[in-house]
Protein backbone atom coordinates (compact mmCIF):
# COMPACT_ATOMS: atom_id res chain seq x y z
CA UNK A 1 0.00 0.00 0.00
CA UNK A 2 1.33 3.67 -0.80
CA UNK A 3 0.23 5.61 2.13
CA UNK A 4 0.84 9.15 0.57
CA UNK A 5 -0.80 8.59 -2.36
CA UNK A 6 -3.97 7.85 -0.16
CA UNK A 7 -3.87 10.60 1.62
CA UNK A 8 -3.38 12.54 -1.76
CA UNK A 9 -6.34 11.06 -2.85
CA UNK A 10 -8.52 12.30 0.43
CA UNK A 11 -6.83 16.00 -0.03
CA UNK A 12 -8.50 16.20 -3.31
CA UNK A 13 -11.79 15.03 -2.16
CA UNK A 14 -11.07 17.73 0.49
CA UNK A 15 -14.05 20.71 1.03
CA UNK A 16 -13.62 23.61 3.23
CA UNK A 17 -17.37 23.81 3.94
CA UNK A 18 -17.65 19.95 5.56
CA UNK A 19 -14.40 20.85 7.02
CA UNK A 20 -16.33 23.38 8.72
CA UNK A 21 -19.23 21.55 9.85
CA UNK A 22 -16.96 18.59 11.11
CA UNK A 23 -14.64 20.74 12.73
CA UNK A 24 -17.75 21.72 15.24
CA UNK A 25 -18.20 17.70 16.37
CA UNK A 26 -14.26 16.48 15.78
CA UNK A 27 -11.39 18.46 16.76
CA UNK A 28 -8.11 16.56 17.09
CA UNK A 29 -4.28 17.96 16.94
CA UNK A 30 -3.59 16.90 13.55
CA UNK A 31 -6.75 18.18 11.70
CA UNK A 32 -9.35 17.96 9.37
CA UNK A 33 -9.13 17.63 5.82
CA UNK A 34 -12.95 17.98 5.12
CA UNK A 35 -13.67 14.73 3.58
CA UNK A 36 -17.63 13.47 3.45
CA UNK A 37 -18.13 10.24 5.16
CA UNK A 38 -19.17 8.26 2.55
CA UNK A 39 -15.94 9.35 0.68
CA UNK A 40 -13.98 7.89 3.19
CA UNK A 41 -15.81 4.98 3.12
CA UNK A 42 -15.18 4.43 -0.67
CA UNK A 43 -11.42 5.46 -0.31
CA UNK A 44 -11.14 2.57 2.54
CA UNK A 45 -12.52 -0.26 0.34
CA UNK A 46 -10.50 0.76 -2.84
CA UNK A 47 -7.09 0.85 -0.77
CA UNK A 48 -8.07 -2.38 0.27
CA UNK A 49 -8.54 -3.69 -2.83
CA UNK A 50 -5.11 -3.00 -3.75
CA UNK A 51 -4.34 -5.27 -0.87
CA UNK A 52 -2.55 -4.69 2.27
CA UNK A 53 -0.31 -7.08 4.27
CA UNK A 54 0.71 -6.32 7.84
CA UNK A 55 3.89 -7.80 7.39
CA UNK A 56 5.53 -5.72 4.27
CA UNK A 57 2.50 -2.66 5.21
CA UNK A 58 2.55 -1.72 8.77
CA UNK A 59 4.88 1.27 8.79
CA UNK A 60 3.01 2.88 5.68
CA UNK A 61 -0.40 2.22 7.71
CA UNK A 62 1.26 3.71 10.84
CA UNK A 63 2.49 7.08 8.52
CA UNK A 64 -1.15 6.51 6.96
CA UNK A 65 -2.79 6.72 10.86
CA UNK A 66 -0.58 9.71 11.32
CA UNK A 67 -1.91 11.96 9.21
CA UNK A 68 -5.01 13.73 9.25
CA UNK A 69 -8.19 12.77 11.17
CA UNK A 70 -9.85 11.04 7.96
CA UNK A 71 -6.33 9.46 6.91
CA UNK A 72 -6.48 7.75 10.54
CA UNK A 73 -10.20 6.61 9.61
CA UNK A 74 -8.93 4.80 6.58
CA UNK A 75 -5.57 3.30 8.36
CA UNK A 76 -8.18 2.13 11.58
CA UNK A 77 -10.24 0.30 8.75
CA UNK A 78 -7.52 -1.27 7.07
CA UNK A 79 -6.08 -2.41 10.29
CA UNK A 80 -9.13 -3.85 11.24
CA UNK A 81 -9.41 -5.67 7.62
CA UNK A 82 -5.88 -7.28 7.73
CA UNK A 83 -6.10 -7.73 11.89
CA UNK A 84 -7.81 -11.30 11.50
CA UNK A 85 -4.70 -12.92 8.88
CA UNK A 86 -2.39 -11.97 12.05
CA UNK A 87 -4.24 -11.02 14.93
CA UNK A 88 -1.10 -10.29 17.52
CA UNK A 89 0.35 -7.87 14.77
CA UNK A 90 -2.86 -5.72 14.67
CA UNK A 91 -2.62 -5.84 18.35
CA UNK A 92 1.21 -4.62 18.86
CA UNK A 93 0.54 -1.78 15.84
CA UNK A 94 -3.12 -0.67 16.95
CA UNK A 95 -1.72 -0.28 20.71
CA UNK A 96 1.37 1.83 19.52
CA UNK A 97 -1.83 4.20 17.47
CA UNK A 98 -3.39 4.04 20.98
CA UNK A 99 -1.51 6.52 22.80
CA UNK A 100 -1.99 9.02 19.62
CA UNK A 101 -6.02 8.73 20.15
CA UNK A 102 -7.50 12.41 20.71
CA UNK A 103 -11.07 12.26 19.34
CA UNK A 104 -13.84 10.24 20.62
CA UNK A 105 -14.65 8.86 16.99
CA UNK A 106 -10.86 7.54 16.31
CA UNK A 107 -11.53 5.59 20.13
CA UNK A 108 -14.16 4.09 19.06
CA UNK A 109 -13.52 2.52 15.89
CA UNK A 110 -9.82 1.42 17.36
CA UNK A 111 -11.61 0.11 20.04
CA UNK A 112 -14.17 -1.42 18.32
CA UNK A 113 -12.99 -2.51 15.00
CA UNK A 114 -9.17 -3.57 16.02
CA UNK A 115 -8.48 -3.58 19.64
CA UNK A 116 -11.31 -5.72 20.26
CA UNK A 117 -11.31 -8.60 17.63
CA UNK A 118 -7.45 -8.53 18.24
CA UNK A 119 -7.74 -9.24 22.38
CA UNK A 120 -10.07 -11.70 21.28
CA UNK A 121 -8.08 -13.58 18.69
CA UNK A 122 -5.13 -13.54 21.01
CA UNK A 123 -6.15 -14.38 23.93
CA UNK A 124 -5.01 -11.30 25.54
CA UNK A 125 -5.57 -10.57 29.53
CA UNK A 126 -8.32 -8.63 29.04
CA UNK A 127 -8.82 -8.07 33.32
CA UNK A 128 -5.02 -7.14 33.63
CA UNK A 129 -5.21 -4.99 30.35
CA UNK A 130 -8.36 -3.13 31.51
CA UNK A 131 -7.24 -2.77 35.36
CA UNK A 132 -3.79 -0.98 33.85
CA UNK A 133 -5.48 1.33 31.66
CA UNK A 134 -7.88 2.51 34.33
CA UNK A 135 -5.41 3.25 36.46
CA UNK A 136 -3.32 5.30 33.34
CA UNK A 137 -4.45 6.05 30.78
CA UNK A 138 -6.18 9.59 29.77
CA UNK A 139 -10.05 9.32 29.41
CA UNK A 140 -10.25 9.45 25.48
CA UNK A 141 -8.19 6.20 26.17
CA UNK A 142 -10.13 4.79 28.53
CA UNK A 143 -13.26 5.37 26.34
CA UNK A 144 -11.25 3.37 23.64
CA UNK A 145 -10.51 0.37 25.92
CA UNK A 146 -13.99 0.45 26.75
CA UNK A 147 -14.81 0.30 23.60
CA UNK A 148 -13.35 -2.65 22.86
CA UNK A 149 -16.47 -5.00 24.43
CA UNK A 150 -18.63 -3.71 21.92
CA UNK A 151 -16.65 -6.26 19.33
CA UNK A 152 -17.92 -8.77 21.81
CA UNK A 153 -21.46 -8.56 21.06
CA UNK A 154 -23.34 -9.01 17.65
CA UNK A 155 -23.60 -5.26 16.92
CA UNK A 156 -23.26 -4.45 13.45
CA UNK A 157 -20.64 -2.50 12.32
CA UNK A 158 -20.76 1.36 11.11
CA UNK A 159 -18.43 3.87 10.60
CA UNK A 160 -16.75 4.94 7.40
CA UNK A 161 -13.51 2.00 8.89
CA UNK A 162 -15.96 -0.49 8.58
CA UNK A 163 -15.66 -0.03 4.84
CA UNK A 164 -12.44 -2.11 4.15
CA UNK A 165 -14.01 -5.30 5.90
CA UNK A 166 -17.62 -5.18 4.16
CA UNK A 167 -14.74 -5.08 0.88
CA UNK A 168 -12.92 -7.77 2.22
CA UNK A 169 -16.22 -9.98 3.20
CA UNK A 170 -18.53 -9.29 0.25
CA UNK A 171 -21.44 -7.94 3.00
CA UNK A 172 -22.62 -4.47 3.79
CA UNK A 173 -23.94 -6.24 7.19
CA UNK A 174 -21.16 -7.42 9.57
CA UNK A 175 -21.28 -8.71 12.94
CA UNK A 176 -17.79 -9.45 14.87
CA UNK A 177 -19.28 -12.25 16.67
CA UNK A 178 -22.01 -14.47 16.63
CA UNK A 179 -23.83 -13.98 20.30
CA UNK A 180 -21.94 -11.97 23.42
CA UNK A 181 -18.07 -13.11 24.69
CA UNK A 182 -19.59 -12.11 28.11
CA UNK A 183 -16.55 -13.13 30.19
CA UNK A 184 -14.45 -10.60 28.44
CA UNK A 185 -17.33 -8.26 28.32
CA UNK A 186 -17.33 -8.55 32.31
CA UNK A 187 -14.35 -7.60 32.47
CA UNK A 188 -14.27 -4.68 30.71
CA UNK A 189 -17.63 -3.61 32.78
CA UNK A 190 -15.83 -4.17 35.91
CA UNK A 191 -12.84 -2.67 35.35
CA UNK A 192 -14.91 0.89 34.09
CA UNK A 193 -18.09 1.08 36.27
CA UNK A 194 -16.90 3.78 38.77
CA UNK A 195 -15.14 5.61 35.73
CA UNK A 196 -16.72 9.24 36.44
CA UNK A 197 -15.66 11.04 32.48
CA UNK A 198 -18.79 11.53 30.29
CA UNK A 199 -16.78 10.20 27.43
CA UNK A 200 -16.08 7.14 28.78
CA UNK A 201 -19.77 6.64 31.27
CA UNK A 202 -21.51 6.79 27.65
CA UNK A 203 -19.21 4.53 25.91
CA UNK A 204 -20.21 2.16 28.81
CA UNK A 205 -23.58 2.72 28.52
CA UNK A 206 -23.54 1.68 24.68
CA UNK A 207 -21.66 -1.57 25.75
CA UNK A 208 -24.52 -2.62 29.13
CA UNK A 209 -26.79 -1.94 26.06
CA UNK A 210 -25.43 -4.01 23.85
CA UNK A 211 -24.72 -6.85 26.14
CA UNK A 212 -28.72 -6.65 27.55
CA UNK A 213 -29.53 -7.42 23.93
CA UNK A 214 -27.07 -9.96 23.48
CA UNK A 215 -26.97 -12.30 26.79
CA UNK A 216 -29.32 -10.56 29.42
CA UNK A 217 -28.89 -13.47 31.56
CA UNK A 218 -25.24 -12.83 32.24
CA UNK A 219 -25.29 -9.07 32.28
CA UNK A 220 -28.38 -9.51 34.79
CA UNK A 221 -25.95 -12.62 36.83
CA UNK A 222 -22.74 -10.08 36.67
CA UNK A 223 -24.88 -6.83 38.21
CA UNK A 224 -26.18 -8.97 41.04
CA UNK A 225 -22.88 -9.41 42.23
CA UNK A 226 -22.09 -5.74 41.78
CA UNK A 227 -21.75 -4.01 45.30
CA UNK A 228 -22.13 -0.73 45.72
CA UNK A 229 -25.02 -0.54 43.20
CA UNK A 230 -24.91 1.54 39.93
CA UNK A 231 -24.70 5.24 39.20
CA UNK A 232 -27.92 6.84 38.07
CA UNK A 233 -27.33 7.13 34.55
CA UNK A 234 -26.37 3.25 34.47
CA UNK A 235 -29.11 2.01 36.25
CA UNK A 236 -32.15 1.48 33.41
CA UNK A 237 -29.39 -0.22 31.26
CA UNK A 238 -29.22 -3.36 34.32
CA UNK A 239 -33.27 -2.90 34.86
CA UNK A 240 -33.31 -4.25 31.33
CA UNK A 241 -31.29 -6.59 31.47
CA UNK A 242 -33.27 -7.83 34.54
CA UNK A 243 -36.44 -7.85 32.88
CA UNK A 244 -35.21 -9.34 29.62
CA UNK A 245 -33.31 -12.13 31.89
CA UNK A 246 -36.26 -13.04 33.54
CA UNK A 247 -38.30 -13.02 29.91
CA UNK A 248 -35.80 -15.76 28.93
CA UNK A 249 -35.80 -17.77 31.85
CA UNK A 250 -40.11 -17.63 31.97
CA UNK A 251 -39.84 -19.04 28.43
CA UNK A 252 -37.15 -21.57 29.12
CA UNK A 253 -39.59 -22.47 32.06
CA UNK A 254 -42.58 -22.54 29.68
CA UNK A 255 -40.86 -24.55 27.08
CA UNK A 256 -39.57 -27.21 29.37
CA UNK A 257 -42.93 -28.12 30.84
CA UNK A 258 -44.99 -28.14 27.57
CA UNK A 259 -42.02 -30.98 26.52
Amino acid sequence: MDAELISESLDMLSDRSVARKMSKQIAPLKGIRGVPMGEIARMGAAAWQEGVNLDDDDRELTSLFGGAWEDGMVAIGLLAAAGPDDPQAAWEVAEDWLGRVDDIFTADALGWLVLGPAAALTGLDVEGFASRMRHTAPPIIRRAVVMMALAWTPTPLEGPSAAPLREKVGEARIVLVPEALSPLIEAIATAFLRDEDHRVRKAYRRILRAWSKSDPEAMSAWANEVKGGFPKMLKPEIDRAHRLAKRAQKAAEDEAGEE
